[in-house]
């Protein structure tokens, strides 16, 4: 039997509003061996039941292989997917067969849907992103997520386990960077009692057994040495594991989900990365886009953000200032939504009203925003944070003074903010 998935379908068959058959999907025809001309013309009633097994899923036929299909109805045309295949059923037992497997088969569908709504955005960029990421937890095959720090790769890694059929099994992240060289064969494959000093009494799993069944994501892949890159392989390869001073291999069945931010392709080209190891991880490659290349989703990021430093800070801020939500577009953001997140939630924590403004956050390109220095020279580890924003906030007001010879309204635009504010932090710091 062949399951496919919503997302990862075995072709399409499309008819005119009549149910006249105008086109079918090359895929279609390889996986059906069927010649796409003798299609064309026919009506999809032809092989399609006329009992629906519900609104959205049919129950249908194809020669001899029973299999159920989605209809969508499109501007132009209807689009027949072909969503799952049953090579041997009696036909007269098929639609029991459906009424007694459509339950779990939507429950499937309903549980990656919401796994991928947990990534936030509705821009076209990350859509695709999203269905791509969507039919490849289908398959039980290696991805390569690529993208820069800080985009959600590891999120993406996650939604793919929850959609996969691996899902009820563990989820085992590894930072390999991490990991030095040194320790790589321990914490990777685990070891056995006195396998050298140190090591605990009964041994340890390593990270590939705690993953049994389930998915091995290895982050920053890149980062890994030559040789233990090659260490690595052997377990894609040979799916077993040897625990360090052990004397027998434990099979393993695991997907492995690499991520990295770096071009793999040209560390292979330096010598830096095996190239055997590129080719068993890029069977899929999923490139996550960087926040600049979906603006769109940035103010969505920026208040979801918001209503939950809300819930952790006690905060109550409602809105973004247009002023601020300017500058936020304008802004590149180089550590893409990680650094947006930091962004808003070192606004929340200086912020006392509904809204944030500009005077509540700083950029981190420093360049661009002198004021930002502040806080790299003032935070250390003694301090409470709210002592940092006030240092650095009391800092950037008296030099902006400085800089306006003492005018203050000079000194309230330099800031970015209005000049009741300014009097009102003047005496709060006790600034004459």
């Amino acid at each position: 039997m062949s399951v496919i998935h919503e997302g990862g379908t075995l072709g399409a068959v499309y008819t005119d509003a009549k149910g006249k058959i105008i086109d079918v999907s090359q895929s279609f025809c390889d996986h059906f061996l069927e010649n796409k001309e003798s299609w064309l013309g026919g009506f999809i009633h032809q092989f399609i039941h006329e009992q629906e097994a519900d609104r959205e899923i049919i129950a249908g036929q194809i020669g001899d292989v029973a299999c159920l299909f989605r209809m969508v109805e499109q501007s132009e045309c209807r689009v027949y997917y072909v969503l799952l295949r049953i090579d041997e059923v009696d036909r007269r037992n098929f639609k029991d067969w459906v009424a007694r497997n459509y339950a779990a088969f939507r429950a499937k569908r309903e549980k990656s849907a919401s796994a991928m709504s947990e990534i936030i955005g509705r821009s076209e960029v990350l859509v695709n992103v999203k269905e791509l990421a969507a039919k490849i937890a289908t398959s039980d095959s290696t991805v390569l997520l690529s993208g820069e720090s800080g985009t959600g790769k590891e999120l993406f890694a996650q939604a793919i386990h929850e959609s996969s059929s691996r899902s009820n099994h563990p989820f085992v992240a590894v930072n390999c960077v991490a990991i030095p060289d040194e320790l790589f064969e321990s914490e990777i494959f685990g070891y056995e009692a006195g396998a050298f000093s140190g090591a605990k009494k009964g041994g340890k799993p390593g990270k590939v057994e705690l993953a049994q069944h389930g998915t091995l994501f290895l982050d920053e892949i890149s980062e890994l040495s030559y040789l233990s890159q090659g260490k690595l392989m052997r377990v894609l390869q040979e799916r077993e594991v040897e625990r360090l001073g052990g004397t027998h291999s434990v099979n393993v069945d695991i997907r492995v989900i690499a991520a990295t931010n770096k071009n793999l392709q040209q560390l292979v080209q330096a010598g830096k990365f095996r190239e055997d190891l590129f080719y068993r991880l890029y069977v899929f490659d999923l490139h996550i886009p960087s926040l600049r290349e979906r603006k769109e989703d940035l103010m969505t990021l920026a208040y979801t953000f918001i209503e939950h430093f809300n819930h952790m800070l006690g905060r109550d801020v409602e809105n973004i200032t247009p002023k601020l939500e300017s500058q936020m577009l304008a802004y590149d953001w180089p550590g893409n939504v990680r650094e947006l997140r930091a962004f808003i939630e070192r606004g929340m924590n200086i912020t006392e009203g509904s809204w944030l403004e500009h005077e509540h956050v700083s950029f981190s390109t420093v360049a661009n925003h002198p004021t930002a220095v502040g806080v790299v020279e003032s935070s250390n580890t003694h301090q409470r944070l709210d002592e940092i924003v006030q240092s650095v906030e009391k800092e950037a007001i008296q030099r902006a003074l400085k800089i306006a010879g003492g005018d203050r309204s000079k000194a309230a635009i330099q800031l970015g903010i209005h000049l009741s504010s300014l009097y009102r932090k003047m005496t709060k710091y006790k600034i004459d």
